[in-house]
């Protein structure tokens, strides 16, 4: 090839990577505000201590057939379901908690898979209330070291609003078990989506009000109590990164279940910085990218006054790419208890 030839090639290739490189820039300067992803790299939280967990693990199936109504990547496929469980459990594993309360999950059968394939050196015990939402076939879910007593779930339907209707909470359950010598009920959550849905309000305040009688019968049985998972609305008073405001007062039904104030569950995320407070994304425009905006908190982990002294730390574990993992991220919470 003849020298100059050579020459006006290199120049070509250095001018056109260069106008792929300062229009990625630009493109990245134009948002409001970049946000912290997110890799598969990094470590998940250090400090010592008994530490709950709550994640979203979007449609934790086994892909055979009989995968529910909603549809997605891996439905009705083995091979794909096996993958996306693979990368679940790559994220469960790195978080290190002692009890990980998971929301979208199939049914016992395939909480165990994900306990058995590639956590078997974990110690986790699955355990599953089969739920009523017959639509997804998504149901809540627990992996605990701990030693659980009894688990069980809520079925009471309060109304909705002023009419006439009942409603209740499809997806939950929970657990009593001790925590480092504290009877303790854990009640594991998946709201009806959509916050910003004006229609789906009082449906969803319905299901707070259910929750928020189990948490005042058990603490009046004498037992702490934390509440966690997939909440699908915001909290007022802890506002997430985006500074998303509830259209409901679900997050403040549930945490006045105690007979004062000073018996309030607390949410966890009053420790963490609000530019760290997110565990949720929504690609509102469909364009596969992460915009200012689309990262919000939607899953909470509430402690009653007792747990909630023995906190050490709170982490927003951000570790892997919600396009491709989970859409959710986990929130953990790390107790003073043995």
């Amino acid at each position: 090839m003849p020298r100059r030839l050579l020459a006006f090639i290199l120049v070509l290739f250095v001018v056109s990577l260069t106008v792929v490189l300062v229009s990625g820039c630009l493109r990245r300067a134009a948002q409001p505000s970049d946000p912290v992803v997110i890799g598969q790299s990094g470590s998940g939280p250090q400090t010592s201590g008994l530490r709950l967990a709550t994640f979203n693990a979007e449609f934790l199936f086994d892909g055979r057939d009989g995968d529910g109504q909603a549809t997605f990547a891996w439905k009705d496929d083995p091979v794909l379901a096996r993958a996306h469980r693979d990368s679940i459990a790559r994220v469960v594993r790195a978080i290190n908690a002692d009890v990980v309360m998971l929301q979208e999950v199939e049914n016992l059968e395939t909480l165990e898979l994900l306990a058995t394939e590639t956590l078997s050196d974990m110690g986790y015990t699955a355990y599953l209330v089969n739920g009523r939402d017959t639509f997804t076939g998504q149901d809540v879910g627990l992996l605990s070291r701990l030693p659980v007593d009894e688990i069980g779930r809520t079925d009471e339907r309060v109304p909705v609003g002023m009419t006439r209707q009942e409603y209740g909470v499809s997806k939950n359950m929970w657990a009593r078990l001790d925590l480092g010598g504290i009877p303790t009920t854990l009640i594991g959550v998946h709201f009806l989506a959509r916050p910003d849905d004006i229609e789906r309000k009082p449906r969803r305040e319905a299901q707070a009000e259910v929750i928020r009688r189990l948490v005042e019968q058990e603490m009046a049985a004498g037992r702490a109590v934390a509440v966690l998972g997939d909440f699908n609305d915001f909290d007022p008073r802890v506002l997430d990164r985006a500074g998303s405001a509830p259209i409901t007062d679900v997050l403040a039904t549930i945490q006045r279940a105690g007979p004062g104030l000073e018996d309030d569950l607390r949410n966890v995320a009053a420790d963490v910085p609000q530019s760290e407070r997110y565990t949720a994304y929504y690609d509102r425009n469909r364009n596969d990218e992460i915009d200012a905006g689309e990262l919000s908190s939607l899953d909470h982990l509430l402690l009653s006054p007792q747990l909630y002294r023995t906190l050490r730390a709170v982490d927003f574990v951000h570790l892997h790419d919600p396009r491709y993992v989970s859409d959710h991220f986990p929130v953990v919470a790390t107790l003073g208890l043995p």
